[in-house]
């Protein structure tokens, strides 16, 4: 799952929220340093990514795109997870994206971007100048992210080929993915709901 859809699923503003959208930055020691409220964000995010990696319509949109994408199918379904969910925004939230997206700049990035990675920190520039997440939430704005995505990681795939492969399947990853967020949003928690240990 990417940046939007981890978002989404921490319901609460404000340091939950904040660690589940950082969390692939966040690596050993670094973990312990943050604030606790921090902390079980960051563990919320590696639960839903732990979840997502075993839901069905997740490995079927994988296998989908195992052709194009090889082993890095995954990766490319989880980038196309915002987008389902933009498409799908208006049956999850009877909040606009767009009051969303400020909402989070406003009171979960602003707020904590102290405790962001220092690699992170071109990113999160990005992410308020561009208003990225609303861009990840359209098929245009993510393909040109995956674009620029494999090119930045230098992975071993054909940028073009794969986003012609997405194009091409975008009805059906639709189709897979709507599945995939009907039972996501049932996911969704607040600091004080999320166990991290069940």
């Amino acid at each position: 799952m990417h940046h939007l859809g981890h978002i989404f699923l921490a319901e609460e503003t404000g340091g939950f929220q904040f660690g589940a959208f950082i969390a692939d930055g966040i690596r050993g020691a670094k973990f312990q340093m943050l604030p606790l409220e921090v902390q079980r964000g960051i563990q919320f995010h590696r639960w839903v990514d732990w979840q997502t990696d075993r839901h069905p319509a997740f490995l079927q949109a994988r296998q989908l795109m195992r052709p194009v994408a090889s082993r890095y199918a995954g990766l490319i379904v989880d980038l196309w997870l915002d987008v389902v969910l933009g498409q799908l925004w208006e049956k999850f939230s009877s909040e606009p994206l767009e009051a969303f997206e400020e909402r989070f700049r406003a009171e979960t990035l602003r707020p904590y971007r102290g405790w962001s990675p220092v690699s992170w920190d071109a990113f999160i520039q990005d992410l308020e100048r561009k208003r990225l997440l609303l861009l990840f939430a359209t098929p245009e704005g993510m393909l040109e992210h995956i674009r620029r995505f494999i090119y930045r990681r230098n992975l071993p795939l054909d940028s073009q080929a794969v986003c012609r492969a997405i194009e091409g399947e975008s009805e059906k990853l639709g189709e897979i993915l709507s599945r995939f967020w009907q039972d996501a949003f049932d996911w969704r928690r607040r600091a004080a709901t999320f166990i991290p240990n069940p």
